[in-house]
């Protein structure tokens, strides 16, 4: 009689409380309160009795907690793919990543057609120095089929502890089947700044990421350029592959070249998430001209910088479309250490423009060899290519009215670090098209 009992009177006990909570939850979230009406109440009961079969009658005794985290993946797997819940070990990885160290094998991963694949390896990571492509296809990590895999599990499987190895599954263009690579885990600490010096007094920047500190090392390194050679009179920043990182990071290094006004702009269902992000007058801004190389792996933050400033006619843009990640991602910390990323806003440039599932569009659009390492059916990989990805929201207003010249330039080497170095050395002629 007990077992009967219980098994019948659990399902209306467990909504009961489910819907206690909620409504508890309601009561200090008028947002929430106002979903509640009665298809979201059916929907809430539905959950609880499906939640109740399966730990009444599942073949194996499960964990709520186990239960309750897969049906939010679940909930979450259906909006944009920049959406993203959590777990507590997930969420320490996630603050461990923008701190700038982590271990893993140093590559930035999304979802094409149910696999996982690479937006962009990190520089002088283990996944770089295996060989690992932006594009590549992740069939299976450690013989684990990345199909319909949430790009969270993906990164867990891709994390572990130092000296660990990993094995992926490879699909790319150019291979007659799909090829294993080895790698081992290291301690991945994000350098997000190196540099160099060039003849005719041109200086040249990568930045891979944007970090914590990213700003802090752009201005050492500019530091120690400018006091070499008596200065130099202009510079190439490299953001090709650069998977973007922290907004605030982005923002100060357009405020190094960028005098005042806008940097950039976001646009949200609710007013809160309307912010505008001003160039920041702590010092003088650098004067010299500026080249920035984009590809198909600049994205979100670093497309912003190659954006603004192109916007502000404050740096040529050279390379090939960006990869189009328009989309603000707010963290919210869980109870029991755990987090989602919710897509609330969209970004726009100083000139009104979005760079969702459009990108950036270089001055001049210029091919390197690097960039035809994609996988059939995929040619590039962008936000377009990803699935429930948002459309761009002034997509009406778009015209094609770019002009802008085509070189389809294949040398041996890197074409567009070649072509940006010459505009920097004929400099005088860029004026004549309307650079400050």
């Amino acid at each position: 009689m007990s077992k009967f009992l219980s098994r019948t009177l659990i399902g209306p006990m467990a909504f009961l409380i489910f819907f206690v909570l909620i409504v508890g939850f309601a009561n200090n979230n008028s947002c929430f309160a106002k979903g509640l009406n009665g298809n979201t109440i059916k929907s809430l009961r539905l959950f609880s009795k499906v939640y109740t079969l399966i730990k009444n009658n599942y073949i194996k005794k499960e964990r709520s907690r186990k239960l309750i985290f897969g049906a939010i993946e679940g909930m979450v797997s259906t909006l944009d793919p920049h959406t993203y819940f959590l777990t507590p070990s997930e969420f320490r990885q996630m603050k461990a990543e923008t701190s700038g160290e982590f271990v893993g094998i140093g590559v930035k991963i999304s979802i094409k057609n149910h696999y996982v694949v690479v937006v962009s390896p990190i520089d002088d990571s283990p996944a770089a120095k295996a060989g690992i492509k932006a594009g590549d296809i992740i069939e299976k990590i450690n013989n684990i089929s990345t199909y319909n895999m949430n790009i969270m599990r993906a990164v867990g499987l891709l994390h572990g502890k130092v000296g660990t190895g990993v094995n992926l599954l490879i699909e790319r263009k150019g291979f007659k089947k799909p090829k294993v690579f080895k790698l081992i885990r290291e301690n991945i600490i994000l350098k997000s700044v190196k540099y160099m010096i060039l003849p005719h007094h041109i200086g040249y920047v990568r930045i891979s990421s944007f970090q914590e500190h990213t700003n802090s090392q752009l201005l050492k390194a500019l530091k120690i350029i400018s006091l070499r050679e008596h200065g130099i009179k202009g510079l190439i920043i490299d953001l090709r592959n650069n998977p973007g990182g922290l907004l605030n990071q982005a923002v100060k290094v357009c405020s190094d070249f960028i005098k005042s006004g806008v940097i950039v702009y976001t646009k949200g269902r609710i007013k809160s998430q309307d912010v505008k992000y001003f160039a920041l007058r702590s010092r003088p801004p650098f004067k010299y001209p500026v080249v920035v190389l984009v590809n198909s792996g600049t994205a979100s933050a670093a497309e912003i910088t190659a954006g603004s400033l192109q916007a502000h006619k404050r740096a040529i843009v050279v390379g090939t479309k960006t990869f189009g990640k328009g989309s603000v991602q707010t963290i919210y910390t869980l109870p029991e250490g755990a987090g989602i990323g919710l897509t609330t806003a969209f970004y726009f440039l100083p000139n009104g423009v979005s760079v969702q599932d459009t990108g950036v569009i270089p001055n001049f659009v210029i091919h390197s060899s690097k960039d035809f390492i994609f996988v059939k059916p995929l040619p590039k990989l962008r936000e377009i290519d990803l699935r429930h990805h948002f459309k761009n929201p002034e997509s009406k207003k778009i015209k094609e009215k770019h002009k802008y010249k085509v070189f389809k330039l294949y040398y041996k080497k890197d074409n567009q670090f070649r072509f940006a170095y010459e505009l920097l050395k004929s400099w005088n002629f860029i004026k004549s098209i309307g650079v400050k």
